[in-house]
């Protein structure tokens, strides 16, 4: 029976020791020295959100002649970035691209790729710009898909679709 006894407080002196580095070690993981690693965790999430403003416009305002050269369709892709790290990051935008939300037809705009350097904790909004000669193809809603590459992970969002102003 004093065996049985010294055994059992034995047991519950070990689960207690255990419980208690437990509560420690996780303790720890929540103190500032160790969240490099959850910050590491959420780098490829950098981009936000992605806006779309598409517009086409077939007639020159009033005033200007028309020229068959001149730009008809208009994307503004608005990009919100935010690098809670203390570190810096590179991202680069690798293709921006504006699709019909039904069916995916890809629309006429080209986007060259470009690298952005977000600072420590730096918040960043971009604005790109994307016009073509054609217009848009169809009477969908269109939206903006933006593919891009952090610390060599490809990644894409996409924008709400949007009715195309005239």
């Amino acid at each position: 029976m004093k065996i049985q006894l010294v055994n059992i407080l034995a047991l519950l002196m070990l689960v207690e020791t255990t419980t208690g580095c437990g509560v420690s070690s996780t303790y720890a993981n929540n103190q500032p020295d160790s969240s490099p690693t959850l910050i590491v965790a959420n780098n490829t999430n950098l981009l936000k959100k992605v806006t779309l403003i598409a517009k086409e416009q077939k007639l020159p305002p009033l005033g200007v002649p028309i020229d068959p050269q001149r730009n008809i369709g208009f994307a503004s892709v608005l990009i919100r970035l935010e690098n809670p790290q203390e570190t810096p990051v590179t991202v680069t935008i690798t293709k921006i691209e504006i699709r019909n939300s039904s069916d995916g037809q890809l629309q006429d705009f080209t986007q060259t790729p470009q690298v952005i350097e977000l600072k420590p904790l730096e918040n960043s909004e971009l604005a790109f710009q994307l016009t073509n000669k054609n217009g848009y193809v169809g009477k969908d809603k269109v939206k903006a898909i933006v593919s891009y590459e952090i610390e060599n992970q490809s990644r894409a969002i996409a924008s709400e679709a949007v009715e195309v102003t005239q």
